[in-house]
């Protein structure tokens, strides 16, 4: 995943810069920006950032797309139009009253 960068938070310094291994970033206005076609994706730069300005987060790759829960197939759906509705009795819907 391709490195963002904060532009608000990020204040020119250089560290990340000089940190990037393949050399893809630089300074525009001030703010760090990387040639994202070019990026290795190695993380150097997040690490390098002194106030997070960087923001670099690794895909889960551990993590399943489709739970296993959602491929269960329903045995039995219910009808709504064979459902009974009642009104309560009493106070405390059982037909007591206090």
């Amino acid at each position: 995943m391709v490195p963002r960068i904060d532009v608000f938070r990020c204040d020119g310094c250089g560290l990340c810069i000089k940190a990037c291994p393949p050399k893809v970033m630089g300074l525009i206005q001030n703010k760090a920006v990387i040639l994202v076609d070019l990026c290795e994706e190695c993380g150097i730069c997040h690490d390098a950032c002194p106030i997070d300005a960087v923001h670099f987060r690794l895909p889960n790759q551990a993590v399943e797309q489709v739970h296993a829960g959602y491929k269960v197939v329903r045995e039995f759906t219910p009808n709504p139009g064979n459902w009974r509705t009642r009104v309560p009795l009493g106070v405390d819907g059982e037909g007591n009253a206090k």
